[in-house]
């Protein structure tokens, strides 16, 4: 399959140039970027072509992998799809869900294929665990902390302006808690989002099979309150993911697995495709409206009860 890249910034340079180039099944086209210097840089490196424009791209490939700020994804996206080109996209697969509406709808008209790079559910070795724990009796509350610095000290995602909203925890690290969370526990039919007093995203999620979950998201945390840990409990014990360094290596081999689930066409389990990334928005998108509500004028609406897990929403 030949397959352009969309983006030249730090993870389109780190993960997912060098993945394009070193897959056995995919001819790397070339790179476009706004940038134009960081874009032939890259195009350089991997010595393929760095176009003047993204039609041009178009022109040249049969799929398009984005590593781009999540509001230009959707428009270009959209775009690709209209094309008749098949999509590898990141989360969150928009900003906001008229844009996710109309990427996923493009998508499902034209009869490409789509995945979005969730790189907790693509991991083999966390992937292994996740259908593990689904197939776990009686776990019926789980817990996901992300809490990161990325954003308060120096790091390659400084300048990612998206990054830089107080909400952006949530679009960024949301998607990975809730969609773990979902693979293990199902489908959520009940979301509640609130700030705590370190400005840290709290989400507590009820799910269609009664289970209950928590979520703490952060990017500017101080060191002291780092953290990343996923675990699931139930009536015959608790269940701990295996904590994967996703900076060393891990980012890349779950995408590798991405772009194999992209190039076979199998709905292999996870299958995140975009109507997967559409239901995650709308998640997103509820929580980012409850998040603009102040904590005191916020009605209690989810408790979630039972083991140490339990936490009150209101």
């Amino acid at each position: 399959m030949k397959i352009g890249l969309v983006g030249a910034a730090h993870w389109a340079s780190e993960i997912h140039a060098p993945g394009l180039a070193g897959d056995p099944d995919v001819t790397f086209v070339g790179v476009w970027a706004r940038d134009r210097g960081k874009a032939t840089a890259l195009a350089d490196t991997h010595m393929v072509e760095a176009f003047d424009n993204f039609d041009e791209l178009l022109d040249e490939v049969d799929a398009v992998s984005f590593a781009v700020a999540p509001g230009a994804q959707a428009t270009l996206a959209k775009r690709a799809a209209e094309r008749g080109k098949h999509v590898l996209l990141e989360k969150p697969i928009a900003l906001n869900l008229g844009d996710g509406i109309a990427l996923n709808d493009a998508i499902l008209n034209s009869g490409v294929r789509s995945v979005v790079f969730l790189t907790r559910l693509f991991h083999p070795r966390l992937r292994s665990q996740l259908a593990s724990a689904a197939q776990a009796h009686g776990l019926m509350h789980g817990r996901v902390r992300i809490v990161a610095n990325s954003m308060r000290v120096s790091s390659p995602y400084n300048n990612s302006q998206w990054r830089h909203d107080p909400h952006a925890a949530l679009w960024d690290l949301g998607p990975h808690a809730l969609s773990v969370l979902q693979s293990v526990l199902g489908g959520i039919s009940e979301v509640c989002a609130k700030f705590d007093a370190k400005g840290h995203v709290l989400l507590f999620a009820r799910h269609k099979g009664g289970a209950t979950s928590y979520s703490e998201l952060a990017l500017t945390a101080l060191d002291a309150d780092l953290a990343s840990d996923t675990a699931f409990v139930g009536s015959e014990g608790k269940v701990e993911l295996p904590q994967i360094d996703m900076i060393n290596g891990g980012a890349a081999e779950a995408y590798r697995e991405a772009i194999r689930q992209l190039v076979s066409g199998k709905e292999e389990k996870p299958y995140c495709d975009a109507t997967y990334g559409l239901q995650l928005l709308r998640l997103m998108a509820e929580c980012d409206e409850q998040l603009r509500i102040p904590n005191s004028h916020r009605a209690s609406t989810l408790t979630l009860g039972g083991t140490d897990y339990g936490h009150h929403a209101g």
